[in-house]
This record gives C-alpha cells, sequence and structure tokens, in this order.
C-alpha cells in the first residue's frame, strides 16, 4: 500500500510539474514575415515611401527597450541616413536562427527575427556587421504597429566620434617604462630567464605574429619555451640591437600605458648569418610589471 501511495504522489508531481497551457501558434512561414523582409527590402533600396507603407499611423518604435519617440519625419530621415552616409546596404538573417511568426490568442500577431545589418560608412570607412533582434506587432490590418530594436550600440558611437578629432593620450620619446623594456631585453640578450621573468605580471600573457588569432601564453609557458629555444641554448650566439627609437603611449581611453619597440635580431654560426627585424608591444599594469607582451616578426628567417 505504501509503495501504491508513493507511485500516485510521483505521477501526481509529474502531471503537476509539466502542465501547459496553449496561447497561440507559431509560425516560420506567415504574411507577417513576408511583411518584414519586404519592409528591410525598401530600407536597403533607401525607399523611405515604402519603408513606412508597412507601418500603422500610430506605430510606436522602440530602441534598447526605450521608447524613440518616432514620427513620420524621423522615420524618413532615418532611412534616408543609411542611403545617404552608408554603402553596401544588407540586411540578412543571422544563420541558423530564422524568423518566427506568433498568433496569440489575446496578443493579435507578432514576429521576431535575428538579423545581420551590414554596410560601409562612407565617411569614416568603418563597417557594420551587427547583430540585431527585431520584435513587430500586427494590427487586423497587417500594418505594424510597434517595432522594437535590441543591437549593442558601441559602433554607433565609433562612428560619432569619428567625424572629429580627438586626443586619447600622450606619446612620450623618454619614460621609466621605456627604460624597464631596455633592461627586459638585455637579460634576453644575457640568456637570463630568472630576471627576464621578474618583468612580468603572474597573469601576463604572449603572443606573437607567427601564432594563431587570439592565441597566447602564459609566463609559466612562455619560460618553458624560451629554455627550449634556439636562443636559450649555449651554442646559439646572437645579438640584438635596438631600432631607432621607442615610444611610450599613455592610452587615456584605457588609462594605460603601451611601449613600442623596434629591434634586430642578430645570430652568426660558422656557415651563415641571420638578421631579422622585429616589433614588441609592450603593456604594463598600474604596478609597472608587463601584463601583454606580443611580437611581429617572421619566421621565414630562421628556416632551415
Amino acid at each position: 500500500m505504501k509503495a501504491f501511495s508513493i507511485f500516485l504522489l510521483c505521477l501526481f508531481l509529474t502531471s503537476t510539474s509539466y502542465s501547459q497551457k496553449k496561447s497561440g501558434t507559431v509560425y516560420s512561414d506567415h504574411e507577417a514575415i513576408t511583411k518584414t523582409r519586404e519592409l528591410w527590402k525598401a530600407f536597403e533600396a533607401g525607399d523611405a515611401d515604402a519603408f513606412l507603407s508597412f507601418m500603422a499611423d500610430s506605430v510606436k518604435v522602440y530602441v534598447n527597450g526605450k521608447d524613440a519617440k518616432a514620427t513620420r519625419e524621423g522615420a524618413i530621415s532615418y532611412v534616408n541616413r543609411y542611403r545617404d552616409d552608408y554603402e553596401n546596404v544588407k540586411i540578412k538573417d543571422h544563420k541558423p536562427a530564422y524568423p518566427d511568426a506568433i498568433n496569440y490568442k489575446e496578443g493579435g500577431v507578432w514576429v521576431q527575427d535575428w538579423v545581420k545589418l551590414t554596410a560601409i560608412h562612407k565617411k569614416s570607412g568603418i563597417m557594420l556587421d551587427l547583430p540585431i533582434h527585431h520584435l513587430y506587432s500586427f494590427n487586423k490590418d497587417g500594418k505594424i504597429t510597434s517595432l522594437h530594436y535590441y543591437f549593442n550600440n558601441d559602433v554607433f558611437e565609433q562612428i560619432g566620434g569619428s567625424q572629429k578629432t580627438t586626443e586619447n593620450g600622450k606619446v612620450y620619446i623618454n619614460h621609466p617604462l621605456i627604460a624597464k623594456v631596455r633592461h627586459l631585453m638585455n637579460a634576453f640578450r644575457a640568456k637570463d630567464i630568472d630576471k627576464w621573468a621578474t618583468f612580468f605580471s603572474e597573469k601576463a600573457t604572449f603572443g606573437n605574429s607567427t601564432m594563431k588569432f587570439g592565441e597566447t601564453n602564459n609566463l609559466e609557458d612562455q619560460i618553458k619555451g624560451l629554455k627550449e629555444s634556439r636562443f636559450f641554448k649555449p651554442e646559439t650566439k646572437f645579438k640584438i640591437k635596438e631600432v631607432g627609437y621607442p615610444d611610450c603611449l599613455y592610452y587615456a581611453k584605457e588609462d594605460g600605458y603601451v611601449v613600442y619597440s623596434w629591434w634586430l635580431y642578430i645570430e652568426w654560426g660558422k656557415d651563415k648569418k641571420i638578421e631579422v627585424p622585429f616589433m614588441v608591444s609592450t603593456t604594463f599594469d598600474k604596478e609597472g610589471k608587463i601584463v601583454k607582451d606580443y611580437v611581429w616578426y617572421s619566421n621565414n628567417h630562421f628556416k632551415e
């Protein structure tokens, strides 16, 4: 009897946990979806009248959840701005996503889509590759009564800033951090890996132009790699010459310092001499420790 009671309890909990109520129907193919596609074709063509023809007179527009206080004149200006200020304007499904039309029993027809807006801003050359999520509500006449946009606005702030000349810090020809980079290179020349490592934060990352994009090493891996490299072998003879002069840049936006320096690695043996120019980007934290070290060079010089 006890087992039967437990069975009934489990059956009751299962049925209540998964109770469902249908509030509408979802369509992957619907006339409202067709209208949203035609809406954006009109936008791509810069046809403001065709764009507005899909809207109800009382349409509301929301951008990232805020009422945009849209007007007919504002909508025309919006379409014309893309027509005049951008080229190659395209709006495509952000695959594998595709639009849905939902016919709610009590809320009418809504469409949601996920698209990519691509274009090139004519003046700045900045490329848009912008994911956007739209929601549209429709009235019984098939007109859009509300249009909701959700997207990251950073690229438009970048475009706005590109229209003016703005300083982002200072450039130093002499700076204590430049001296640190020279001491770092001196430790490398001396094959003193322990001293070399003291210049770096424990969280430092390392990369170079021969690695895959985004790939980095941590400090432990970098030390291990250097110890096993040709540079730290006793028989390898080399010197490193400073080329030109380093720059120390203070970036106001990131509130941080980066030193850019240029060098020439010269290695010699019995039968040949190797010369490899390289550039180093060295990023420092507030304590003056290196948190990012990136080297640009071609490894073709080292190939046999």
